[in-house]
């Protein structure tokens, strides 16, 4: 397959969209990333991977707010001379490029399936809303002032249109949005841990941070809250309601619930009885 560059387009500023927010709607913590972390995180882990990554947003979204991703991340302005102008100043060559919509955080799925294709393709949520737009054979010159997915889409001729799965169709554009796309990456990262041998009872109850880490033949009750640099040992117990932040659990531990852990370590096979608390509120 031809190398490609991957593109995500952050074109809203605050107030632009129903979240009553200061900060940018791409700025917005999902599973403790940045939402934008997760669109380009989608592009980053695709197979193969991309030979660029390139973020085009407005001026207040501050890069530096970003955590680490797989490869190098470069960035340009998206300001009224439109998509062309910001890979312009980016230095992004003609070839294959994959531009997306930085407020979907859901759509890893599609972009795998897009990087097969050999026709240009653009695939939208359910009501219509651009996701991804794969332009296989693109010089970045020829796509004007256009300052948005739609609006490329627009001008691009023989487009094939496809409607994105419903796991994957999220635009986030307000708190019921931003609430959904919480829960479909909790979803994914309980999937990975259970993947993995952990034992999670209750899972639509559990919420996970990118960065946790639980060991096999653990077991996750229902309310379970793990965040931050996390780290669970094998063969622990982790009862209702706990909250575990920044912390080193050891294995063979148990935690018999409603447990508040903050920055600080359990030693292996220790028994915590309810409501103990340990470490930094």
């Amino acid at each position: 397959m031809t190398a490609w560059t991957g593109v995500v387009l952050a074109p809203r500023a605050p107030g632009e969209d129903e979240m009553l927010s200061r900060i940018s709607t791409y700025l917005h913590p999902i599973a403790g990333r940045p939402l934008v972390w997760h669109t380009l995180a989608s592009l980053a882990t695709a197979t193969p991977a991309p030979e660029r990554l390139v973020l085009l947003g407005t001026p207040d979204l501050d890069t530096a707010l970003i955590p680490a991703l797989p490869l190098p991340l470069d960035s340009a302005p998206l300001a009224g001379d439109g998509v062309a102008a910001a890979l312009s100043t980016a230095d992004v060559p003609a070839g294959s490029l994959l531009l997306a919509e930085a407020a979907a955080p859901l759509i890893a799925p599609e972009v795998q399936h897009l990087l097969a294709r050999s026709e240009p393709t653009l695939v939208a949520a359910p009501g219509g809303a651009p996701l991804l737009l794969w332009l296989p054979a693109a010089d970045p010159a020829d796509l004007g002032d256009a300052a948005s997915l739609a609006e490329l889409a627009a001008t691009v001729p023989g487009l094939t249109r496809l409607k994105a799965d419903p796991g994957s169709a999220l635009l986030v554009r307000d708190r019921t949005t931003l609430a959904i796309a919480v829960a479909g990456v909790r979803d994914r990262l309980v999937r990975r841990l259970m993947d993995a041998g952990v034992t999670v009872l209750l899972p639509e109850t559990v919420l996970l941070d990118v960065d946790v880490r639980v060991g096999r033949d653990s077991v996750l009750y229902p309310g379970v809250m793990l965040e931050g640099q996390t780290t669970v040992g094998e063969e622990t117990v982790i009862g209702p309601g706990c909250r575990i932040i920044d912390s080193w659990i050891g294995s063979g531990v148990e935690m018999k619930g409603w447990n508040f852990i903050a920055q600080t370590s359990v030693r292996n096979r220790a028994i915590l009885e309810p409501y103990v608390r340990r470490g930094f509120d």
